[in-house]
């Protein structure tokens, strides 16, 4: 279902975009109709044709929805509409007579009186999207035509035709965003089918294989394997199941499903509580862990999604630890938070799979020390994890001396 409304989403977007890009061809013939109207009004007439078209003139002007200009050869503001007075936010009496340049930023000003000169300079026509600042510091951006006009005198004007696209550019950069997103989840659907794929089907075919193993060997009263047989396929299944509830915790963040419980939450019970599932595969390679958290530190915040980020970043820890290593296991307390730091004595890591350790789609585990295999996914779930909780993570590490993982959780 999710990637089924990604597809109807995709196909919405493509619909904006046509539209938005027939509505900007559609804007530059109105544009160009509008300036013919405008060049039609400027042309000489007698006294009376004047008295007689200037009420049909202004009805056809106020009446045009983009706003419109005539400027003489210094820029100055011969006539506009009603429209240009409700863009500029100004009556009529302030600008008439006025270039209006001095009531913007001076790199604007320049721009739009560098254009006048060169379209009655050259009489070629000028199209132009740029920004528009008007009173109080309102930002706008304008789609601009400009066009020279000659009369029988040979006098120059300039005729102008403004069109407010501020709505339009901000659609655009929303539809710029929306296919980025889109992009970027359908990497995730990459990644996520892969990790079901390899990651969740390996464990289970480990167990198979072990409980064939244990099935034979329990033929003979005298083995001694079978208690490590059982273990294995104990520890097999319960990493299996870490990653199944992951994923779907992960799933869950993603189509906004997984709430969060705030609650008054003591660390030191949370780190022993997943130092109890996590102890026997530590042991396995001989790792120790030490846990330096006063009993007395607590934040208000989801115990459940913290132990999630705890338990993915110790099982971190084991996997890249070398057979006879520590890890240690801390808890600062800070003035409005609380750091908690799991270091290791591992391998480390390199600066370029510290720069993509967090990204979904960059993240490329390396196995642990003992061939371990793993998906990285985990790291991606507790960067997400603890930024809704409203806390941040990062990582200190060199090559083949040790990791620091750090993350710190808001008090409330």
């Amino acid at each position: 279902m999710i990637w089924y409304n990604l597809y109807n989403r995709f196909k919405r977007i493509k619909k904006v975009k046509d539209k938005t890009r027939r509505e900007l061809e559609n804007q530059i013939d109105e544009l160009q109709k509008q300036n013919e109207i405008l060049k039609s009004l400027l042309a000489f007439q007698s006294e009376e044709e004047k008295d007689e078209s200037e009420k049909y003139a202004n009805t056809i002007l106020n009446n045009m929805g983009d706003a419109v200009f005539v400027k003489d050869n210094g820029s100055r503001l011969l006539l506009v509409n009603d429209a240009f007075c409700n863009l500029f936010n100004l009556p009529r009496t302030k600008i008439i007579g006025k270039t209006l340049a001095e009531n913007v930023p001076p790199d604007e000003r320049e721009n739009f009186l560098r254009i006048d000169k060169q379209v009655l300079l050259d009489g070629i026509d000028n199209i132009n999207e740029e920004p528009l600042t008007v009173e109080e510091g309102e930002k706008k951006i304008i789609s601009t035509r400009k066009s020279r006009f000659i009369d029988e005198d040979g006098k120059k004007f300039l005729v102008g035709v403004i069109r407010d696209i501020t709505e339009r550019i901000k659609a655009e950069e929303d539809l710029r965003e929306s296919e980025k997103q889109l992009r970027e989840l359908n990497a995730t659907k990459d990644k996520l089918f892969s990790i079901i794929a390899h990651d969740l089907r390996s464990p289970f075919n480990n167990i198979l294989v072990l409980c064939d193993i244990l099935k034979t060997q329990l033929t003979k009263s005298e083995d001694s394997d079978a208690p490590v047989y059982l273990g294995l396929i104990h520890s097999t299944a319960k990493n299996t199941l870490v990653l199944l509830e992951n994923l779907l915790d992960w799933a869950k963040s993603q189509s906004g499903q997984i709430s969060f419980k705030t609650e008054k939450t003591s660390i030191s019970p949370v780190i022993h509580e997943i130092l109890e599932l996590s102890v026997s595969i530590a042991r396995t390679k001989g790792i120790s862990i030490e846990v330096n958290v006063a009993d007395e530190i607590e934040v208000n915040s989801d115990k459940k999604i913290l132990k999630t980020v705890i338990r993915n970043l110790i099982s971190n820890a084991i996997k890249y630890s070398r057979p006879g290593d520590k890890i240690t296991v801390s808890a600062i307390e800070e003035e409005d938070q609380v750091m908690i730091v799991i270091s290791d004595k591992g391998v480390g890591m390199d600066d370029k799979t510290l720069e993509n350790l967090f990204g979904i789609t960059t993240n490329t585990p390396l196995p642990g020390t003992l061939n371990e295999k793993g998906s990285g996914f985990g790291l991606v779930l507790c960067k997400e994890f603890v930024e809704k909780l409203g806390g941040k993570i990062w990582v200190e590490s060199e090559e083949g001396k040790g990791s620091n993982f750090m993350f710190t959780i808001p008090r409330n």
